[in-house]
């Protein structure tokens, strides 16, 4: 199975996004932090959020087309979309995630067109290759984050949000050996996107085991430029 990343789609996404400047997009792993520093930072700056996985899982399969977004019109109209997914080799999936992502860009621009090219959002996670982000959007208005090191297993078994992902995989036949496929890719995951950013300059914030959510998220609040350089801001 082979996936086609189309460029020409990536082309027209950035005339709608790359006007906005103030379009910060928040990138890492699972367990990173992304949903609680976007939250953090919209809730101090009134900055609204686009969860780019609640679009991705929900809004956007009404949206796919055959014609602009073939690729997850087949992944959202599979009679099983995980089992669809966790059937590929890690090179097949790594493919059908950069193929996708053109497709989600079309649909954001779309969303975003004829709005305040001069208003903030911030962009929460979704995509697992922030090279083709930046195709798109300045690497500066994207920032990585990673956590402390923990693995998969950890990480998707320690939190009851992201311990319903294993009850849908005990769905699947062969549900053990699905579940250590669905956390190998995970790890790849976060390593393609860590390894993406270095290469071409995304910055990356690393929260520390000690380190707050409040000073985690003044953190990279400074790193993208939406908050004051002062202390006060978050107290």
């Amino acid at each position: 199975m082979e996936f086609s990343i189309d460029h020409e789609l990536l082309a027209q996404s950035r005339t709608v996004l790359n006007q906005r400047k103030k379009l910060c997009w928040i990138v890492g792993g699972a367990g990173s932090g992304k949903s609680t520093i976007s939250k953090a930072l919209a809730t101090k700056f009134k900055i609204p959020i686009y969860d780019m996985d609640a679009q991705i899982y929900g809004a956007y399969h009404g949206r796919y087309t055959p014609e602009r977004h073939p690729v997850n019109k087949t992944w959202s109209t599979a009679k099983n979309g995980l089992a669809f997914l966790l059937d590929m080799s890690w090179d097949e999936y790594n493919n059908f995630n950069q193929a996708a992502l053109p497709e989600y860009m079309d649909l954001l621009a779309e969303d975003l067109d004829g709005t305040d090219p001069n208003a903030s959002m911030l962009i929460d996670g979704g995509i697992c290759n922030p090279a083709l982000v930046a195709q798109v959007i300045s690497p500066r208005q994207i920032i990585c984050l990673a956590g402390p090191e923990r693995s998969s297993a950890e990480i998707w078994e320690g939190s009851d949000e992201r311990g319903a992902m294993k009850g849908y995989i005990n769905q699947l036949p062969k549900p053990e050996g699905a579940w250590r496929k669905f956390l190998e890719f995970d790890e790849k995951i976060t390593k393609t996107i860590l390894n993406e950013s270095q290469e071409i300059g995304i910055r990356i914030c690393t929260r520390s085991e000690t380190e707050t959510v409040v000073n985690f998220a003044r953190k990279v609040g400074q790193v993208l430029g939406i908050q004051a350089k002062s202390q006060e801001a978050f107290s």
